[in-house]
């Protein structure tokens, strides 16, 4: 294969597919490189990526004004990515947040279009019939909060992307280099060379680089828990009901592809399990951890006693995390740069952040009005 461009981007998931749209509207002579989902997870060899499912919470409060900024920039782009791709990825269904400072997440999002604030656990009872965990308490952010499909958003921009010239790569790059003519990205395909590069391929991808990050790669268990359709019932983050839990979260229930209409619920234990590069590929041939499944069906029920449960499936994910809890967006060499490390919070903000990634190496320089030190990639 024979391509030069001014851009390559490595990582066709949610961040990268969102860079090379950005890139290629832009008239950046873009390529997006990476394989597709596989067939057969257990049967692969990776690299796996964190987009395949139907459900993420979308909303713009949150932890820090830092993540409400990333994400009031994504929605306001959701409707038209939506309506120029044929693709529709989003539903507003609200979020509750339940944590004993759940009122700074509305204070964080101070400024923003949304509709947010402070209920009770009554409220929250007789409105969506969850059980919130006592003594915290409780935000609600009704509008723009939701849902996406983020399958579907990534077709979305990577169909976006090709219209606007973008070539694809359906192939997993095993190497870059440095090269007459700006760096040669390869594998067993082949290769194509580019003057610059950036990288967003999540947990995977570290032997690309020449640096080792400073990040964890820590060990996450889905759950998807068959029921029926609750129009009702919005999105949930709360603190967890199950003492080996620190949270969970929850998306309404939504069809998935297997035929089914499941909740998904997810968290983190108290003893995370951080794995090393080498442990990603056997990881996603697992099932999860059976003490998360077991917590975290104990914490669905408690959340829902009147839940009625038909089956339960679960899968193994992977929350790429930063010491200061905010994503790397920077240069790692002169013509590498990574927008990598969601922390478990850069589906809604994906838009943004692969935004933030394409006009940096575009540039070659940061030039946003948010602080560039927030993102400085750290070494470890």
């Amino acid at each position: 294969m024979r391509m030069h461009v001014n851009v390559a981007v490595i990582g066709r998931g949610m961040i990268g597919s969102a860079a090379a749209r950005h890139l290629a509207e832009s008239g950046t002579s873009t390529a997006l490189v990476g394989p597709l989902e596989p067939a057969e997870r257990k049967n692969s060899q990776g690299p796996f990526s964190s987009h395949p499912d139907e459900g993420r919470i979308t909303r713009i409060f949150g932890r820090t004004p830092v993540w409400a900024a990333l994400a009031a920039a994504s929605l306001a782009r959701y409707d038209d990515i939506a309506s120029r791709s044929g693709i529709e990825f989003y539903v507003r269904s609200g979020c509750a947040a339940v944590f004993p400072d759940a009122s700074t997440w509305i204070d964080a999002a101070a400024g923003y279009d949304l509709d947010a604030e402070m209920v009770s656990d009554e409220w929250l009872l007789e409105h969506t019939g969850i059980v919130a965990p006592p003594g915290n308490e409780i935000a609600f952010e009704s509008s723009p909060a939701g849902h996406i499909n983020p399958r579907r958003l990534v077709a979305a921009q990577a169909k976006l992307a090709h219209l606007a010239g973008a070539h694809h790569v359906v192939e997993a790059a095993s190497r870059i280099s440095r090269v007459p003519a700006g760096y040669e990205v390869g594998g067993d395909w082949g290769s194509i060379t580019a003057d610059r590069v950036l990288v967003t391929t999540g947990a995977f991808g570290s032997e690309l680089l020449g640096v080792q990050l400073d990040v964890e790669r820590r060990a996450r268990t889905m759950l998807m828990a068959e029921t029926q359709l609750m129009p009702s019932l919005p999105n949930l983050i709360s603190v967890a009901p199950d003492e080996r839990l620190h949270e969970i979260y929850f998306c309404p229930p939504v069809p998935y592809p297997f035929a089914k209409t499941c909740l998904k619920i997810g968290g983190n234990m108290v003893n995370t399990r951080v794995l090393k590069p080498d442990e990603l590929v056997d990881w996603f041939h697992t099932d999860g951890e059976p003490a998360e499944m077991e917590a975290l069906e104990n914490s669905l029920r408690a959340l829902l006693p009147e839940i009625d449960i038909a089956s339960i499936t679960t899968a193994p994910c992977v929350v790429t995390g930063t010491p200061s809890g905010h994503p790397y967006i920077g240069f790692v060499d002169d013509g590498i740069a990574v927008a990598i490390a969601g922390n478990g919070s850069a589906a809604k903000s994906s838009d943004e952040l692969g935004r933030l990634g394409a006009s940096l190496v575009a540039a070659g320089e940061w030039t946003d009005t948010l602080d560039p030190s927030i993102f400085i990639p750290q070494f470890g």
